[in-house]
């Protein structure tokens, strides 16, 4: 009976050992790929909520008498809508044809740069992200 306990516990720690082997080579895979989703998804929420604030600015530029190009009215009201959000600083441009007549295409355009959290996934810095919307001038 003792020499059966014996062979037992030389298989067992030799497959504990194994284990530990294994986990070690697949746990930083395993840590790298979460971080990574982790990652892909604030940017995702940050394109979002920059996807949204710019459609805000375009409403607000379709209905806005006297627009002018680049006009910072509506520069302000897309940096409110980010700054609820979190992200503090944007570029951004209104653009339209000149004469400026109802009906006209208004564009209008932001930037923002996403930091990551964790440097060692995107080893630039910062990712550019961009959008825009063209809307009608309704004035």
């Amino acid at each position: 009976m003792a020499r059966v306990r014996c062979e037992f516990s030389k298989m067992f720690a030799q497959r504990r050992g194994s284990a530990m082997v294994e986990a070690a080579f697949v746990l930083p895979l395993v840590i790298f790929l979460i971080m990574a989703i982790f990652e892909a998804g604030r940017a995702w929420m940050d394109y979002n909520l920059l996807q949204n604030a710019v459609r805000e600015g375009a409403r607000f530029a379709a209905i806005k008498p006297n627009l002018q190009q680049n006009d910072t009215a509506v520069l302000a009201r897309i940096d409110s809508m980010l700054q609820v959000g979190g992200i503090t600083s944007s570029s951004g441009a209104v653009i339209y044809t000149n004469p400026l007549q109802t009906g006209r295409l208004v564009r209008v355009r932001a930037t923002i740069n996403f930091v990551p959290l964790v440097s060692v996934l995107f080893p630039g810095g910062t990712i550019p992200l961009e959008t825009e919307v063209i809307t009608r001038y309704e004035v």
